[in-house]
């Protein structure tokens, strides 16, 4: 199996290039990266698996590495579309997005903004509204602005409507849930987003596929999913889409193994199984939906 690395400096973009030794999906590839995290190394895992499925993958940073932004505000967007036009000049004719979270919101976002360039997505616990931007500063600052921009420019965002990250509350809520939650945060920009902030979905030239667990407590991605296939029904979204909801997994829902998955009570005890199961199965309906691009 082959490998391909690009730097900022050299190419706009800090990404490596997984080939699979027989090509199982030809012309495509997908662009994976992760969440708030900003690991790129479960990117780099990712798209391990997606190549050890024969699927060309480009593992992508776009925070916390060195030359990136440290920070969740006015995260520039351009980085991956110079990663899409990257794949598309050397033979892939069909690129496809998957994000996680805060990934998945890229992921939607950049999709209605690359219309031509990217020809799918799959938003893995998903958000419907671009977010107020945020740094870890002595726990989690809220910044006053967007999370993301593209070409120079601030993209519309919902805001929290609150001056200070309500430590104590999340603090409060997470110990009495056994987990991380974040639930109560962000249910308002999902269910009053500002109208100017809503993911304009239907913009995006290519297939859709949103994946949610209904254990998923750090944000209301099944929710946000529902409003994501609403709007694409309003628009008569002209390509196939699709939200799989599962009922066991977690924020976390990745085809690997994760050690954070444990801060989650859908990746443990008794739904530890039932999760794995779950989640081998998105990939799975992953790889049939790459196949019908």
């Amino acid at each position: 199996m082959k490998k391909q690395y690009f730097n900022p400096d050299r190419d706009g973009f800090h990404g490596e290039l997984f080939c699979p030794i027989q090509d199982a999906y030809p012309g495509k590839a997908l662009i994976c990266f992760s969440g708030s995290d900003g690991k790129f190394e479960w990117s780099r895992m990712l798209a391990q698996v997606f190549q050890s499925h024969g699927l060309t993958a480009l593992a992508l940073a776009y925070v916390m590495e060195e030359g990136l932004p440290a920070q969740f505000y006015h995260v520039p967007i351009d980085p991956l579309e110079k990663a899409v036009k990257r794949l598309h000049e050397i033979g892939h004719e069909k690129v496809g997005l998957w994000g996680i979270s805060k990934g998945a919101e890229l992921a939607l976002t950049a999709g209605s903004l690359l219309p031509g360039l990217v020809n799918a997505v799959v938003a893995v616990a998903p958000m419907n509204t671009v977010c107020q931007g945020f740094a870890r500063e002595k726990g989690i600052t809220i910044m006053p602005g967007s999370s993301w921009s593209f070409h120079g420019e601030e993209i519309c965002y919902t805001s929290f409507g609150l001056k200070q990250f309500p430590l104590g509350h999340v603090l409060q809520k997470s110990f009495t849930a056994r987990e991380l939650t974040m639930y109560d945060l962000y249910i308002p920009l999902v269910k009053n987003p500002n109208p100017d902030a809503v993911i304009q979905v239907e913009k995006i030239t290519g297939p859709v596929l949103l994946i949610s667990s209904k254990m998923d407590t750090m944000w209301p991605s099944e929710p946000a999913a529902e409003q994501i296939i609403k709007r694409l029904r309003q628009y008569d979204f002209p390509y196939f889409y699709q939200h799989l909801s599962y009922d066991y997994g977690s924020h976390l829902f990745v085809p690997m193994e994760l050690q954070l998955a444990k801060f989650f009570k859908g990746d443990r005890g008794q739904y530890k199984e039932l999760s794995r199961k779950a989640r081998m199965d998105s990939l799975i309906k992953t790889l049939k939906f790459v196949s019908r691009w």
